[in-house]
């Protein structure tokens, strides 16, 4: 009897482990797709790696993003990282 109860005790901590490897992975998923990258809208001239401490704060405390950090696309730029995109106003015109 002690033999059936060890093997039921190893089924449920497998079962466990694989219960909350599926359940985080799905988690983990959700929070990636939502990350959304800007270029700063209040950063001016170029953002050199050494300045990306500078370029998260200003991310954070003006445009209130989770993270900032320079990158060099075409020139260094400082990009803004959202949990959600930002709404963009329409500026479309209709005629």
């Amino acid at each position: 009897m002690a033999a059936k109860t060890l093997k039921s005790a190893q089924f449920l901590a497998i079962f466990v482990v694989v219960f909350v490897l599926i359940a985080s992975s799905e988690m983990m998923s959700g929070v990636d797709a939502q990350l959304c990258e800007r270029a700063s809208q209040t950063w001016t001239g170029d953002c050199k790696p050494n300045q990306t401490g500078r370029c998260d704060k200003q991310c954070k405390d003006w445009e209130h993003a989770s993270h900032g950090a320079c990158h060099k696309r075409g020139s260094w730029k400082c990009f803004c990282y959202f949990n959600k995109c930002p709404v963009q106003k329409n500026t479309d015109k209709k005629v």
